[in-house]
């Protein structure tokens, strides 16, 4: 393969002079050259990803010396401006039809009757499902039709959610219905137009539903008097502790279901900013102060155990923000604001430095592993 030519395509095409005497493996290469063209012709496939596979199978082909050749990859190239404008305006005008049609439906909404209100959310589920369906069918993954076919998707499920709220009515559960309702449409977005969008979606309706279900589950009020006659409300313990449900649901979204997402590392960060975000408040609150200080000690191990086995940053932003909270609360918190902070600080400044020199050393081994 010359130098000057970094195309992996090259080593797969038969050598003048030479034709079938190539043998069967590198005819069949060659093949597969013609069939990823084929592909990226019809758009099941874009040309970054048919020059990754071609570079891995010429990466493990013999060169004419015998032994395997590394194979050369293809420089990224960059979207032309007419392509991202494009995209642009996809997204714009779908934005501002969906946004005409949601200020002419509101504007008469009230005086609509339920069952034209049904009616209407109905048709938006099926013509969004209807779009999304026919934008995802063939479109290659990251790319402009794939995720406008996530946002069409995401939409459809939005109208479901409120048609099923309209079609059970005032029933206890209704906002639980819904929202089950809304994540059943996102998880068959994911699976046929799996996005940064569809999988947003996933997890502030996942977010919504867990709350909801908070809602059903918690007990009955209870008041008592003060001596002065006041009404004062006294939360039971089961719900002041109501955001260990939020914790489990973060640390499960990004221990588990990251891994079964695109976009782990999206995932993984928005499961740390929902367990950090529940587990603050548990360890303001004085009588839930020995749980939060549990929890986010908890959440403190398993980010930087997970940033030493997987060195994704939301790991390290679990772990520095968990244990600048738990130093926080575990030395007076409000009642030492001041002691409080200097400690914080002093902790953010050492597990910061530490994080950076623990990542200057492994960039040093890889390094002198690939040397």
């Amino acid at each position: 393969m010359s130098s000057m030519n970094p195309d992996p395509r090259s080593d797969l095409a038969p050598a003048p002079g030479l034709g079938p005497d190539l043998g069967p493996d590198r005819a069949a290469a060659v093949d597969l050259a013609s069939a990823l063209d084929r592909l990226v012709a019809r758009g099941a496939l874009t040309s970054d990803q048919a020059a990754a596979v071609l570079a891995e199978v010429a990466g493990t082909l013999p060169g004419p010396s015998g032994p395997p050749r590394p194979a050369t990859p293809e420089p990224r190239r960059r979207r032309p401006v007419s392509q991202l404008l494009v995209e642009v305006g996809l997204y714009v005008g779908s934005a501002l039809v969906v946004a005409a049609l949601f200020v002419l439906v509101a504007q008469s909404w009230e005086g609509l009757t339920r069952s034209t209100q049904v009616a209407t959310l109905a048709a938006t589920t099926l013509v969004g499902l209807g779009l999304g369906l026919a934008a995802a069918r063939g479109a290659a993954a990251a790319t402009a039709r794939r995720r406008l076919a996530g946002v069409l998707l995401a939409a459809a499920s939005a109208a479901a959610g409120g048609t099923v709220s309209l079609v059970v009515g005032d029933i206890p559960m209704v906002g639980v219905v819904s929202l089950t309702a809304c994540l059943a449409v996102l998880v068959l977005a994911q699976v046929v137009a799996a996005s940064a969008v569809t999988e947003v979606g996933l997890f502030v309706v996942s977010f919504a539903l867990v709350q909801a279900l908070g809602d059903q589950l918690r007990p009955s009020p209870v008041t008592s008097l003060d001596p002065w006659g006041n009404e004062i409300y006294e939360p039971s313990r089961m719900e002041q502790l109501m955001p260990l449900g939020t914790v489990a649901l973060g640390l499960g979204w990004a221990l588990g279901v990251s891994r079964l997402l695109q976009h782990r590392e999206l995932a993984v960060a928005l499961g740390a900013l929902a367990t950090v975000g529940a587990a603050l408040p548990l360890a303001g609150d004085e009588q839930t102060r020995a749980v939060g200080l549990v929890v986010l000690a908890g959440a403190a191990a398993i980010g930087f155990w997970r940033f030493l086995v997987e060195p994704l940053w939301p790991w390290l932003a679990l772990a520095i923000a968990s244990v600048t909270g738990f130093v926080f609360w575990l030395v007076g918190g409000a009642h030492r604001p001041a002691l409080a902070i200097l400690a914080a600080g002093l902790v953010l400044l050492a597990t910061s430095a530490g994080s950076l020199q623990w990542s200057r050393h492994r960039a040093r081994r890889s390094r002198h592993r690939a040397s």
